[in-house]
């Protein structure tokens, strides 16, 4: 049975066709995938935070790993992050795969964009029940502004009964780039042939079963 995916992305990167091109195949190969359309996405903008928050968790319901397709500008994105910190709370696989040398329709290979794991950081506390996510910006990494809904919310934080699944145990701050795959080139991984297999070691990673 195949896995259910959620795909984040910056909507610059789908009118180059260049997320389209992912998208599509893993469709091909007869696999489920979620992902925002963008009229659907401008209309929960136009009703505020709070609509945008639960479109995302819609889309993530079902699914066992995010992919990241990142381009040239997506680790700034604010909603992309906060796909990625839904994603981590939820214990999802997270695959960060690199699309700017993906050539569209009028423009070449684009500048490599950060990896947004490297921009996105959780404090764990020695327990492992309290994590306390933060953003890097302008240098600095300052409290996540834009934690995901949970009845459990410790302040700026998220509180888990039983401990997280992360390593340690004692209190630590990791960058997510220290807890998971760095991700792949699209174009010089080559993505077609491998992206199933990227796919199930990101779920692998994170102990996720088939959904």
């Amino acid at each position: 049975m195949a896995r259910s995916i959620f795909f984040s992305f910056h909507y610059e990167d789908v009118s180059s066709f260049r997320a389209n091109v992912v998208r599509n195949s893993w469709l091909t190969m007869g696999s489920s995938v979620n992902f925002i359309d963008k009229s659907v996405w401008e209309e929960a903008e136009r009703r505020g935070v709070t609509a945008l928050k639960r479109l995302i968790e819609k889309g993530l319901n079902g699914t066992s790993v995010t992919v990241v397709l990142v381009g040239t500008e997506t680790h700034s994105r604010r909603w992309v992050k906060y796909e990625i910190v839904k994603s981590f709370v939820e214990g999802k696989g997270i695959l960060p795969i690199y699309i700017n040398r993906i050539l569209s329709k009028n423009e070449g290979i684009k500048p490599k964009g950060a990896n947004p794991l490297e921009r996105l950081g959780v404090n764990v506390s020695a327990d492992r029940k309290i994590l306390t996510f933060y953003e890097l910006v302008s240098g600095k990494w300052i409290l996540f502004k834009d934690l995901p809904t949970d009845s459990n919310r410790v302040t700026n934080s998220i509180y888990f009964e039983k401990p997280w699944f992360g390593i340690g145990t004692e209190e630590k701050f990791y960058k997510f780039s220290d807890l998971l795959d760095d991700g792949y080139d699209w174009v010089t991984d080559e993505g077609y042939d491998n992206f199933s297999d990227w796919i199930e070691d990101a779920a692998n990673e994170v102990g996720r079963e088939i959904s």
